[in-house]
């Protein structure tokens, strides 16, 4: 039985779930991985861990305090929650979220988790740096693509697997190891490696994995429900079921068509016809030995196909990217037409207070100088009434006039 969250009892301790806006295709992307699909695969995690209920709305991009996003991809090829410390430190160095890396990245990781645990080469980040350069592919996920020039370093990964972005769960950030310090938005900008430097003991043992035979650097593999899963994900079906029980015709079961072809005429007992069966022998004989070297060549063939897909998903990625930029730089144009728009518009505003402001600035001196003028005007008017009025009392021609109250006794 699942541990499912009590909505009564959590209720307090569990956020929304929030949307980021990464996922530009939304509708395509919504969750498909149910509470079945996350019963087969919950003894990948702590027995405590709880799990949040399937949301066919949820999109792997949703943040939460409370949850956090988990791909199906890891725990359906061998992983197990915590992960092993390479695995981790690929992580914790690009900072990304689980979410983020596509399933290519998982099957290289868990391979060099197998060589680092059974060939005792002690591969880190530095020497995955000098193997591969990270790049995005559309909406903010992230793929390891080879260096130019050069093979892959892990062969058989580049497996195209359909639906894998809607196959995603939520659990709870308490109840795992070390949940709450687990990324709670995508990584969105640039990662770099520039600090990682290449001692010669680094670079030896990059010589020494790149001189590993091609199968054992390669990702192992078995037929399953028509889907290439790790076979250590052979030891994950809580049934007890095996591989090979489950698995559905293929090339290796060639050697039971013969067989079954050979019982054929044994049904019918004629002695009338004893060539049949010699012939039939021979044709046998002939296509188990021109069929002995087609699995190579089907290999090779789907590796050669698969990388082709890799790189037309990689083109489809950048053909998004672009295409977005593009829309971004178009709004950023509307957003600065509509920008210079107001901008002009302020400075019409302006230039027309200023010319009023000048208009206003004229009026008033005009207005001063005629005041000052009519100032000064009067001032000398005044000046020279006093300079006449002193004048005529201190001249020779002031005449003493009596008063009226003198002359009563003048006659």
């Amino acid at each position: 039985m699942l541990l499912w969250n009590s909505p009564h009892k959590d209720h307090k301790k569990n956020s929304p779930l929030k949307g980021q806006g990464i996922i530009k295709d939304s509708p395509t992307e919504r969750c498909c991985f149910t509470d079945a699909h996350i019963d087969r695969i919950r003894h990948c995690f702590p027995a405590d861990a709880i799990f949040k209920s399937f949301t066919p709305t949820a999109l792997s991009d949703f943040v939460s305090d409370t949850w956090v996003a988990f791909p199906a991809t890891p725990f359906t090829i061998g992983y197990s929650y915590p992960f092993p410390a390479f695995t981790q430190s690929f992580f914790s160095l690009t900072g990304m979220s689980y979410i983020q890396a596509m399933p290519m990245i998982w099957r290289v990781l868990y391979t060099l988790e197998r060589i680092i645990e059974q060939e005792g080469i002690d591969l880190r980040m530095a020497e995955l740096a000098e193997m591969y350069d990270l790049t995005t592919f559309g909406s903010s996920r992230y793929l390891l693509k080879r260096k130019a020039g050069e093979d892959h370093p892990v062969l058989k990964v580049t497996k195209n697997d359909t639906n894998w972005k809607r196959r995603f769960f939520f659990v709870r950030r308490d109840t795992i190891p070390n949940g709450k310090d687990l990324p709670k938005e995508w990584a969105t900008h640039a990662i770099s490696v520039a600090h990682l430097k290449l001692t010669p003991a680094a670079r030896e043992r990059v010589l020494a994995f790149r001189k590993l035979d091609p199968e054992i650097r390669s990702f192992q593999v078995a037929t399953q429900d028509s889907q290439e899963v790790s076979s250590a994900s052979a030891t994950m079906s809580t049934a007890g079921k095996s591989v090979k029980s489950a698995s559905k015709f293929g090339i290796d079961d060639l050697a039971n068509v013969k067989s079954s072809r050979k019982k054929t005429p044994a049904a019918s007992p004629s002695a009338s016809a004893p060539k049949a069966p010699i012939r039939g022998k021979g044709k046998k004989r002939k296509a188990s030995e021109d069929l002995q070297g087609f699995p190579l060549l089907r290999q090779q063939f789907l590796d050669y196909v698969n990388e082709k897909l890799a790189e037309i998903e990689t083109y489809l990625g950048h053909v998004e990217d672009q295409d977005r930029q593009i829309a971004d730089l178009q709004q950023m144009g509307v957003l600065k037409d509509l920008k210079i728009a107001d901008l002009e518009k302020e400075l019409r505003a302006t230039k027309d207070e200023a010319a009023q402001m000048l208009v206003n600035m004229d009026g008033e001196k005009q207005e001063i100088t005629q005041d000052a003028k009519v100032s000064t005007a009067i001032a000398m008017y005044k000046i020279q009434l006093l300079m006449r009025a002193q004048a005529w009392k201190s001249g020779p021609f002031c005449i003493w006039r009596p008063k009226i109250g003198s002359q009563k006794g003048l006659h």
